[in-house]
C-alpha cells in the first residue's frame, strides 16, 4: 500500500485517473523524454492508463512506490523508489514543465527519502539516485537532499534501443544517501 505524504507545499499520493491528460502531455515534454529514458516515445493515454495501474500493483507487492506529486491540486511530476529491496533502493523522479523551478523537487525527494529511510517507514538503509551525464537539473536534486559520493559510471547505463532495437549505452552519474549521513543532513548539529 503506498501512503500519502505531506510537505508543507505538496501531497505525495498514489497516481489516480484524474491525473490522466496532466500525464500524458508531462511525459510528451521533450526535456522528460530527453533525460527519462524508461518513458515511451510517443506516449499515449494508454501509456499513462498502463502506468497508472502498474503503479498500483507495484506498491501492493512493495517492488516500487511511486508518488504523484500535487501542489494544492495540481500534478506536478512524480517521485519513485524502485528497484526496492530489504535494505536498499533506487530514487527516479521528474517535475512537469509549469512545475519547474519552485523547489517541489527538492522537496518532495526529501520526504521519500525520510520515508525510505525511518525505521518506521520502510526502514531501507541506503538510496542510490543515478541520471545520465547531463542531467545537471537532477544531480542539483541530489545534492540538495544530501546524496553524496557523486561519481561517473565507467560501464554507462542503457540509454534509448537505437534503429537495431539494442539499447544504446550511456554514460551516467551516480551517488548515494545513506540512512546515516541523512540523520546528519535532516538534524545537523
Amino acid at each position: 500500500m503506498l501512503p500519502s505524504l505531506l510537505t508543507e507545499r505538496l501531497t505525495l499520493r498514489a497516481l489516480r485517473l484524474g491525473d490522466l491528460s496532466a500525464l500524458v502531455a508531462a511525459c510528451r515534454d521533450p526535456e522528460i523524454v530527453r533525460w527519462c529514458v524508461s518513458i515511451p516515445l510517443g506516449y499515449t493515454e494508454q501509456d499513462a492508463l498502463d502506468f497508472i495501474s502498474y503503479s498500483h500493483d507495484a506498491a501492493l507487492a512493495e517492488a516500487e512506490f511511486i508518488w504523484a506529486i500535487d501542489a494544492s491540486g495540481v500534478f506536478a511530476g512524480v517521485v519513485s523508489l524502485f528497484d526496492v529491496s530489504r535494505s536498499s533502493a533506487e530514487v527516479g523522479f521528474w517535475l512537469a514543465p509549469d512545475s519547474r523551478g519552485q523547489g517541489f523537487m527538492a522537496e518532495a525527494l526529501g520526504a521519500v527519502t525520510g520515508f525510505a529511510l525511518d525505521p518506521l517507514g520502510l526502514g531501507l538503509d541506503r538510496l542510490v539516485w543515478t541520471a545520465l551525464q547531463g542531467n545537471s537539473s537532477s544531480e542539483k536534486v541530489a545534492r540538495k537532499v544530501g546524496f553524496e559520493g557523486f561519481r561517473t559510471l565507467p560501464e554507462g547505463t542503457p540509454g534509448r534501443p537505437g534503429f537495431d532495437g539494442v539499447a544504446l549505452m550511456q554514460t551516467a552519474r551516480q551517488a548515494e544517501l545513506t540512512r546515516q549521513r541523512w540523520a546528519e543532513v535532516s538534524f545537523p548539529g
